[in-house]
């Protein structure tokens, strides 16, 4: 990563989160305490960056652990929220179908170093955000992709109990409409 981008990752700041800026990554803490990491990393062989993140800690998921699910985590790691940008289906971090930013010419570094820091506070801090604090804005990031979060209609469900809604509400009833949310790795809930 250049000086640059780097400069820009110390200058992002959190209303949740304690940052810690380093080589590549941002890590995110709460009273001393790490409860994830948002990284960039340089692709060598493409010449490219993407970007992730991981959210291991927080009541969200302690919510979900706690309901002893009888179906397999989502997730090939132990966290509550994990995602890349190159698996995104649009272009939000990236600026090619790929979730990529082609490594920058010199006299684009400056902009590039820019881009990827907006980039990075819209589409991965804000996420992180929504995961610790369980607002609604949590409800929307899994219905646009459930695929992230470990137990996606338990996290949904801790986010509609942690914010007062019925199961009669309009967002309630939105999140069992959707069938993706039902959906795991290896089996189907009904």
């Amino acid at each position: 990563m250049s000086i640059e981008a780097r400069k820009r990752l110390e200058n992002i700041t959190s209303s949740c989160f304690d940052l810690k800026a380093s080589k590549n990554k941002l890590s995110l803490f709460i009273a001393k305490e790490k409860h994830g990491e948002i990284y960039v990393q340089h692709l060598s062989k493409a010449d490219d960056y993407y970007a992730g993140m991981e959210i291991f800690k927080c009541d969200a998921m302690d919510f979900c652990i706690s309901q002893s699910p009888p179906y397999p985590s989502q997730l090939l790691n132990s966290s509550f929220l994990s995602k890349n940008s190159l698996s995104e289906r649009d272009k939000k971090f990236g600026d090619e179908i790929g979730g990529i930013i082609r490594t920058p010419v010199s006299q684009d570094i400056k902009s590039t170093a820019e881009k990827i820091q907006q980039r990075l506070v819209e589409f991965y801090l804000s996420d992180a955000e929504h995961c610790i604090t369980g607002s609604l804005s949590l409800t929307d990031d899994i219905l646009a992709a459930p695929g992230n979060y470990v137990f996606p209609f338990l996290a949904a469900l801790f986010c509609a109990q942690r914010n007062g809604l019925s199961t009669n509400s309009d967002i309630f009833q939105k999140m069992l409409r959707s069938k993706k949310y039902l959906i795991t790795n290896s089996s189907t809930l009904r």
